[in-house]
Parts: C-alpha cells; sequence; structure tokens
C-alpha cells in the first residue's frame, strides 16, 4: 500500500474521538460546562464589575442550591468522601484492571477513563463559577463604603481599646467555667440557628451579601483536624460550612459566621472575617456578641504587638477585660499540644499557595488583615 492510499484509508480524527466515547452526551456537556466556567473566570479576573455581578446574582444560585442539596444530610459530605477516597480509588483501579484483562480495547479503556475525567471536570467547573469570581469581586471596603488605607499603631490601640469596652458591656451575660474559659451556653444546633437568625438581621441591610438559612455540619473528625489548625472550612464543590467542634466555645460562633460568609459570596478571608464580626456583634446573644468581640481583639492584638510593643503592653496593662485574661490564658492551654504540627505547616503551605493564586497576595496573612476594615470601621462610628 503506498502513501496516498495509507492517507485514504487513515480514521478521521473526530471517529477516533467517537469511537473512544468522547462524543457521549456526559463528555460533551462536561467538557462545555468547564469551558464555560474559564470564561467566567477570566472574565471576573478582568472585571470587577463582572465579577460582583456573577458574585450575586448567578453564583448566588449556585451556592443556594448546593448547601440546600447537601443540607439533607446531616453528615459532612466532603468529611466522609476523604475519609473514603483510599476504598474508592482502590475500587476503582481493582474494577477497572480486571475490565482491561477481559477486554483490551481502546473502547474500554476510555470507558472507565472518561468518568473520572469528568468527576475532575465537575469539581472544576463548580470552581470557577460557584466561588472563583467572589474572589474579584468589589472589596467589602468598597461596598461598606469605608476608607481603604493602612492603619497606624495609635488607631490599632484606639480600636482595640473600645472593642475592650464592648466586652466589659457584655461580659456579665457570658458564664465563666473555673478555667477562665467561657462556656456557649447551647448545643452546636441552636448555635447554628442563632448564627443563621443574625445573619438574616444582618443581610437584610447589606446588598452586596446574599443570606439563606443552611446547616453548619460538625467534623466527626474534629480532635484530629484541630492538628491542621483550621477551625471551620467552606468548601466549594459540596457547598457545606464544615466546623472544627474540637476548638473552645468562644472560637466556634465566628467560625461558623466566618464560613457562612464564604458560602455567601465572601471569598476573601479578611472580608469574611469582618462581616462574621458584623454578624455576631449584631445579633440579640449576649455569646455571640462576645465571641465576635474576642474574636477581632485577637487579631487587634496581634497586629498591635507588631506595629508598638510599647502599646500593647499598655492595653494589656490596662485595658484588658480581666475575662479575656482567663479565656485567652485557657485558649493557650488548650491549644500547646497541637501548636507545632505538621500537617499545619502543610495546611498553611497549600492554603498559602492557593490565595496567592486566587489574587490574595498577602496569602494566609489575609487573615490578620481584617484588622484594616475594623479600623476603618470605628473610625467612621466615632466621627
Amino acid at each position: 500500500m503506498d502513501g496516498a492510499e495509507r492517507e485514504r484509508t487513515k480514521t478521521p480524527f473526530s471517529q477516533k474521538l467517537r469511537e473512544r466515547g468522547f462524543f457521549r452526551p456526559y463528555v460533551v456537556v462536561s467538557f462545555g460546562c468547564v469551558l464555560f466556567g474559564i470564561v467566567v473566570y477570566v472574565l471576573s479576573r478582568c472585571f470587577p464589575a463582572f465579577a460582583e455581578f456573577w458574585a450575586r446574582y448567578p453564583s448566588q444560585a449556585l451556592r443556594f442550591l448546593l448547601a440546600k442539596v447537601t443540607g439533607i444530610l446531616r453528615f459532612s459530605v466532603v468529611e466522609w468522601a476523604i475519609f473514603s477516597l483510599p476504598l474508592l480509588i482502590f475500587g476503582y483501579f481493582f474494577f477497572s484492571s480486571r475490565s482491561m484483562k477481559r477486554d483490551e480495547s481502546t473502547y474500554n479503556y476510555y470507558r472507565w477513563l472518561l468518568p473520572l475525567v469528568c468527576g475532575i471536570l465537575a469539581v472544576l467547573t463548580l470552581f470557577f463559577t460557584a466561588f472563583a469570581p467572589c474572589y474579584f469581586r468589589y472589596s467589602l471596603a468598597k461596598n461598606l463604603s469605608l476608607e481603604d488605607r493602612e492603619v497606624s499603631a495609635q488607631e490599632l490601640y484606639d480600636t482595640a481599646c473600645a472593642v475592650c469596652e464592648q466586652i466589659q458591656d457584655v461580659e456579665d451575660e457570658v458564664f465563666f467555667a473555673y478555667g477562665g474559659e467561657s462556656v456557649m451556653p447551647y448545643d452546636f444546633n441552636e448555635l447554628v440557628d442563632r448564627v443563621n437568625e443574625a445573619y438574616a438581621h444582618y443581610a437584610a441591610d447589606a446588598d452586596y451579601v446574599g443570606h439563606f438559612r443552611s446547616y453548619a455540619k460538625p467534623l466527626a473528625s474534629s480532635s484530629v483536624f484541630t492538628y491542621t489548625h483550621i477551625s471551620g472550612v467552606y468548601t466549594f464543590m459540596t457547598g457545606e460550612v464544615n466546623i472544627n467542634v474540637n476548638y473552645p466555645d468562644f472560637i466556634r460562633p465566628f467560625t461558623v459566621a466566618h464560613e457562612f460568609s464564604h458560602q455567601r459570596g465572601l471569598a476573601k478571608e479578611e472580608e469574611a472575617n469582618f462581616v462574621a464580626y458584623l454578624v455576631c456583634v449584631g445579633s440579640e446573644d449576649p455569646y455571640l456578641r462576645y465571641s465576635g468581640y474576642v474574636n477581632l481583639l485577637q487579631y487587634l492584638m496581634d497586629a498591635l504587638a507588631e506595629a508598638d510593643g510599647d502599646l500593647y503592653r499598655q492595653l494589656c496593662a490596662e485595658k484588658m477585660p480581666l475575662s479575656v485574661q482567663g479565656e485567652l490564658n485557657a485558649y493557650s492551654v488548650f491549644f500547646r499540644k497541637y501548636s507545632h504540627s505538621t500537617a499545619s505547616k502543610v495546611t498553611g503551605a497549600v492554603n498559602d499557595v492557593f490565595l496567592n493564586s486566587q489574587g490574595e497576595s498577602e496569602g494566609t496573612a489575609s487573615y490578620g488583615l481584617v484588622v484594616d476594615l475594623a479600623v476603618a470601621y470605628y473610625l467612621r462610628e466615632n466621627e
């Protein structure tokens, strides 16, 4: 057979794709969806106005749908998937290899490969359409009409003093155990209900953040998960808010509100932190307010210690409520055995890379940038 005849008998590329199953409806839909998601993602990175629109409406609808579907189950779907992953991987390779031995055809190979590829494409599509655009929307400072600038050490000190006074106003309504730690006066399910109510109250006057009732899921592996130094996580592929319930009580309300903020379209960590603070302190529940104030004060103290050691020591000596000193001392004792874990270094490095890739140049340090928003807010409120 000469070259011309071989050329005539060569199978067209489209025919090869068809034979391998690439034109099956679910494969075509999967590739079409991820291409659409990439377009949305690129437009969001280039045009904040588009990202703001997408975060408020289409993305909000997707996050709502995911939260409601997975919320039917009271256990964490993503936690179950992680622990089941070794078994799932083993099962995939076991059954696919058995199938290959019986039928070594190209068709059979792609029959096993394409569902796996489409599953990965589905996760990417959810990321590009349901969550990633929220990183590039208008800043929270813009939506709150706050001045976006660096703050001085004196402004940090003044804001921390104001927060200390607010803690003193609410601490009489909080019960403290013998070890100094505060005690949440209800169980986890009631906490979630109260944070939902607080969020509904806050979102009624905030058009930049949506609201819907959802369920935060306690992690069954919370004790082990604490070694990662993560108190909560929002998983975009399932729409779930997962909470580490091994952490001290005063952290939990703030963490639930923080992860709810991600679920409702605030992707940046400092912005989710500040809205969590506003949600908590706007509540009628004294323990939620206490949690909001103390968690914000921790960020302010860390920033002040770095900016001006003298003012930091003055704050601790003269302004710090005794209840907070006891709370933080108890927290220090609790956290001692988790403080130098290898897991925290790995998860911190991965999170840092991810945040940098989404435009948060500060990486994991962006969590602490909540102080800039807090100072600007307190300055405006006290003009």
